[in-house]
């Protein structure tokens, strides 16, 4: 009997052993070093990668800003060139309706690009000296009238307006005193002065209400007006020019700014 239960012994255990389910085989060779992870961890690589990315995405947002604010620079350069083209145009053309010059001779004066130094344009003195007749006074009037004017067009602001006050001063009631006039208001606007040019130009049409420079002064209260967001001032100006000096070049310029600000 004992026997017999020694012979089944082998065959049970060869039966239980074939009956037990086998282990799964895991390859360790897909991970790195040889160790098994449920999940692969991101490599330092990748991560060195993705920070470099991130720099390479800051470099080009600054480069972008950099180039968003010289496009600003740029255009406020435009912007303050367009208006010295402006304001240059138009001193060429007040400057054609000048006493005593010819076009050729103005526009021949004008078109010199080279600005002169501050030390080669005298200032004209402050009084009247030795001047008994009056041709030598009114010869002393346009020689200090045009020095004023050519500090002013040479950019020495602050020398014009003291050159025409004193001019104004001494020649009240001269052949020049409402072009003076006039251009001290201009040299004031000039020098963003806008309530010494708004006084300046509105001086104008009081003291000299027949003089032709009064269309003029009263189409740079609109413009001044305008600047400073005034516009029914500016278009009552606008418009009194218009009306009241139809034909002349500031009653054109009126019309066509007039025309501007009604477009929606």
């Amino acid at each position: 009997m004992n026997k017999h239960i020694l012979w089944l012994l082998p065959l049970v255990s060869s039966v239980y052993a074939e009956s037990r389910p086998l282990p799964p085989v895991i390859d360790n060779s897909v991970y790195q070093n040889g160790s098994a992870y449920g999940t692969a961890e991101p490599s330092n690589n990748v991560i060195y990668e993705l920070l470099g990315r991130v720099e390479q995405l800051q470099r080009e947002v600054q480069n972008l800003r950099g180039q968003v604010e010289e496009q600003g620079h740029v255009i406020e350069d435009l912007k303050k060139r367009q208006g010295n083209i402006y304001s240059d145009l138009d001193q060429r053309i007040q400057a054609l309706t000048l006493p005593g010059q010819t076009t050729g001779s103005t526009s021949a004066t004008l078109n010199q690009q080279s600005p002169k130094p501050a030390a080669e344009i005298q200032p004209p003195e402050a009084a009247v000296q030795t001047v008994t007749s009056p041709q030598q006074q009114r010869a002393d009037e346009k020689q200090r009238y045009h020095q004023a004017y050519e500090l002013l067009r040479n950019g020495h602001n602050s020398q014009a307006i003291k050159a025409f006050k004193d001019l104004i001063r001494d020649y009240p009631g001269g052949e020049y005193a409402d072009n003076a006039q006039y251009w001290l208001g201009e040299a004031y606007k000039v020098n963003q002065q806008v309530e010494l040019a708004r006084a300046a130009f509105l001086k104008l049409p009081e003291m000299f209400p027949k003089s032709p420079k009064v269309p003029d002064a009263l189409l740079k209260l609109g413009y001044i007006e305008l600047e400073q967001n005034n516009l029914a001032k500016a278009r009552d100006y606008l418009t009194r020019v218009k009306v009241d000096y139809p034909g002349t070049t500031a009653a054109h310029l009126a019309s066509k700014k007039l025309m501007q600000l009604d477009q929606p």
